[in-house]
């Protein structure tokens, strides 16, 4: 199995890179305006005073700290060192040095989340986790995830473009059904998938424009039921059969 990805969350410095770019510029405001309501909305009514969440490829902890104060207990586990040493989490959540695809934690969730993973991961890496995911939920546990390249959105098809005119990957995309499918291959049911992320990011072009109008074009292409399939990421939860 590629150790690629693994290697890649590992490099020194990674965790302190991977929190600025979450805190300001696109990635911050669609965080801050899209994504951590929209989160904090799903996982909701899946958690409960007595019930306990593991947080798959954790990295620094946005998502553990979210579920923080909604569940009783939340494990964050990942394989990266210098991920995990730029966490700051509440006292529920314990922190796992841990390539769970590997060696196991001896319990089992009531939900698991992961995000920002199965993206980029290599196919069979995808294969692992979704293995080990599903050993560490309870019957009838809800996993909670996300893809932030969706293969059909306009960036999506651009990145797609770029990659077969280069003849190379520069881009990883994956498409809502593409990942649907290899879900219920691996024990799952699709129970919701949720498009967010309609404006697309420019780049370098306009950036305080982009921050100003991301709330505003998201509220309208809701209204308006533009086709998920044109956002640029996804939410998915699914149950484990």
């Amino acid at each position: 199995m590629s150790d690629g990805y693994r290697t890649s969350h590992c490099a020194p410095g990674y965790g302190l890179h991977y929190n600025k770019t979450h805190r300001s510029g696109y990635y911050g405001a669609l965080w801050e305006n899209i994504e951590k309501p929209l989160i904090l909305d799903v996982l909701r009514p899946l958690s409960g005073a007595s019930r306990n969440c593991l947080d798959f490829a954790c990295g620094t902890g946005r998502i553990a700290e979210v579920a923080a104060g909604l569940f009783s207990e939340v494990v964050g586990a990942d394989v990266s060192r210098t991920m995990l040493d730029s966490a700051q989490v509440p006292p529920n959540v314990r922190l796992r040095h841990v390539d769970l695809t590997r060696d196991q934690l001896g319990m089992t969730f009531d939900v698991v989340t992961a995000f920002r993973f199965f993206l980029n991961a290599e196919d069979e890496l995808k294969w692992y986790a979704l293995k080990a995911i599903n050993e560490h939920l309870k019957d009838g546990g809800r996993l909670v995830c996300n893809v932030h390249m969706n293969a059909t959105s306009p960036v999506g098809l651009a990145c797609r473009l770029l990659n077969r005119v280069s003849g190379r990957t520069i881009r990883h995309t994956l498409s809502a059904a593409r990942f649907k499918a290899l879900l219920t291959a691996s024990g799952f049911t699709v129970e919701q998938t949720i498009p967010y992320g309609y404006l697309p990011r420019p780049g370098n072009l306009l950036p305080g424009f982009c921050e100003m109008m991301m709330q505003p074009v998201e509220k309208a292409c809701r209204r308006l039921c533009v086709p998920g399939q044109l956002a640029q990421h996804f939410l998915v939860v699914a149950r484990k059969r």
